[in-house]
C-alpha cells in the first residue's frame, strides 16, 4: 500500500453532496480538498452522443452495477440475507455527479412539520393514539433554519416553479400548502404539456389547488449567482436515467464542477474506490482506496467526509467498524437505523385524443398537495399522513412506454392482438 501526501479534507463521493461540500470549502477557505470518485469522468459532450433508451433507461447504464457490488436485504431478522439484484425506489449512480446526473430533477422543500415530526404527531393526535414503536424523531433543526439555504440551492440549480406561499401570502397557481418562502423561484414554471392542462382543469373543477412541479430543469436561459450559464429545456424527455444533453437539467457536472475547476486547492480523482475509513482513538485519520489498476493507497486527511449514496455510506461505516449497528430487537444503536426511501403508487389514464406524450421533461407535470402531510386528514381512521397527487409528462420513449393498453384490450400481453392494441393506444396514455 502506498502512502500519499496528506490533505486537509478528503471527500468520499463526487455527486451532489460531495461536490457541494467541496465548493463551499474551496470558495470559503484555503484548505486542500481531495474528492475520491470510483466512477469515470462525465460531461456534456458524453451525454450528447448517448441518448440510447435501451442502454440507459432499460439497462441502466448510469446506475451502480449491482452485478459487481450490491447490498443485501431480508424481510425479518431470522431470514437469510440475500443480494439485491433488481433496483426499486433507490437508484445509486456511478461516475462523476453520481445520482445527480441521472436524477429526474424534482426540487421540493420539506414542509415545516417534517422537521419536528415527533412533536407534531404527539401534539395533533396524542401519544396514547400513536404506535408504541413509532420511530420518527424531531430533526433538531427547523424549516426556518433551512429556508435561506433552500433558496441558496434553488438559485444554484435555477429551479423552475411558482411560489404558493410567499412570506405568508397565498398565491393561486403555486402550492398554497407549502411552508412560507421568502423569495419567488429563480425561474418561471416549465411550459405544461396537454396532459398537465387536463389535470389542472379537472383538479380545479373538484375544488383542489393544482400547481406546477418544481423542477431543476430550466424554463428559460439562466445564469446563477456563481456565473454558470445554462440553456432552457428542450422538452426532449431524456431526463430520468439520462444526463442532459444540453445542460438544461441541473447536475453536479454543470453547476458545481465548473466552479471547482477554478480552484487549485481542489482535486477530483476518479477511478478511486474507497474501501475503509482509517481511524484511531475515535478520530478518522484518512481513507484506504483502490485505483482503477487495483493498486492500494492510503490517503491521510485531517477531515473525512462521507458523501456517497446513503446505502453506500452506511456500508462503508460497517466495513470500517465505525458506529454501533442498529438492533431492531433492542432498538439500540444508530448505524443503519431508520433508513428509508421515497414511496409512490400510480394509476394510468386513457384518453380519446393524442397527448403528444413524446414531448416532456423528467419532472414536467402538475400536482396537488391538498392531502400532503396531514392536510385534509383527521387521523381518526389510522391514516396520519398522505402525500402529493400528480400528473407527469416525462416524455414517453419508444421502448419503455410501449404496451400500455386498457384492461381487456387484448387477451394476452404478447402477439398480434396485443401489438395492434399497443399501437392504437400509443399516444393516448398518461400516468398519475
Amino acid at each position: 500500500m502506498t502512502n500519499l501526501k496528506p490533505v486537509d479534507v478528503v471527500i468520499v463521493g463526487g455527486g451532489w453532496t460531495g461536490l457541494a461540500m467541496a465548493k463551499e470549502l474551496a470558495t470559503r477557505s484555503a484548505v486542500s480538498i481531495l474528492a475520491l470518485e470510483r466512477g469515470n469522468p462525465r460531461g456534456l459532450a458524453d451525454y450528447a452522443m448517448d441518448m440510447d433508451e435501451l442502454d440507459y433507461n432499460i439497462r441502466l447504464r448510469m446506475l451502480q452495477n449491482i452485478a459487481e457490488e450490491t447490498i443485501t436485504h431480508r424481510h425479518s431478522p431470522s431470514a437469510t440475507a440475500v443480494p439485491v439484484r433488481q433496483y426499486g425506489s433507490f437508484h445509486p449512480g456511478t461516475g462523476v455527479g453520481g445520482a445527480g446526473e441521472h436524477w429526474t430533477g424534482m426540487s421540493f422543500r420539506f414542509m415545516q412539520d417534517v422537521f419536528t415530526m415527533r412533536s407534531h404527531l404527539n401534539q395533533k393526535h396524542g401519544a396514547a393514539h400513536l404506535s408504541g414503536d413509532l420511530a420518527v424523531q424531531d430533526w433538531g433543526i427547523t424549516y426556518e433554519d433551512l429556508e435561506p439555504h433552500y433558496y441558496y440551492a434553488e438559485q444554484m440549480m435555477g429551479v423552475s416553479g411558482k411560489a404558493g406561499n410567499l412570506r405568508g401570502k397565498l398565491i393561486d397557481g403555486g402550492n398554497t400548502f407549502e411552508s412560507p418562502r421568502m423569495h419567488e423561484y429563480p425561474t418561471p414554471p416549465l411550459k405544461q404539456a396537454y396532459a398537465s392542462h387536463l389535470f389542472d382543469k379537472a383538479a380545479r373543477n373538484l375544488g383542489y389547488h393544482p400547481y406546477p412541479t418544481p423542477a431543476a430543469n430550466l424554463s428559460e436561459n439562466f445564469t446563477n449567482p456563481d456565473g454558470i450559464s445554462r440553456p432552457a429545456c428542450a422538452y426532449c424527455g431524456y431526463c430520468t436515467r439520462f444526463g442532459c444533453m444540453i445542460g438544461a437539467k441541473a447536475q453536479p457536472t454543470n453547476t458545481l464542477l465548473p466552479v471547482l475547476r477554478k480552484h487549485k486547492s481542489f482535486e477530483l480523482r476518479t477511478g478511486s474506490w474507497v474501501r475503509r475509513i482509517v481511524h484511531e482513538n475515535g478520530r478518522a485519520t484518512g481513507v484506504q482506496f483502490t485505483n482503477a489498476n487495483g493498486e492500494e493507497f492510503f490517503q491521510p486527511a485531517a477531515t473525512v467526509i462521507l458523501a456517497s449514496f446513503t446505502l453506500n455510506n452506511v456500508r462503508l461505516l460497517y466495513l470500517s467498524k465505525i458506529g454501533t449497528p442498529y438492533d431492531p430487537a433492542t432498538r439500540k444503536g444508530t448505524l443503519g437505523r431508520n433508513l428509508t426511501h421515497q414511496v409512490g403508487g400510480g394509476a394510468r389514464l386513457f384518453f380519446d385524443k393524442p397527448l403528444n406524450a413524446f414531448m416532456g421533461a423528467g419532472c414536467l407535470g402538475m400536482r396537488i398537495s391538498d392531502y400532503d402531510g396531514g392536510n385534509g386528514l383527521k387521523g381518526d381512521d389510522g391514516l396520519l399522513r398522505f402525500g402529493m397527487l400528480s400528473s407527469n409528462s416525462r416524455g414517453e420513449q419508444p421502448i419503455g412506454a410501449f404496451g400500455a393498453i386498457p384492461p381487456g384490450s387484448a387477451k394476452s400481453n404478447w402477439g398480434a392482438e396485443w401489438k395492434a392494441a399497443s399501437l392504437e393506444w400509443r399516444d393516448r396514455v398518461s400516468d398519475l
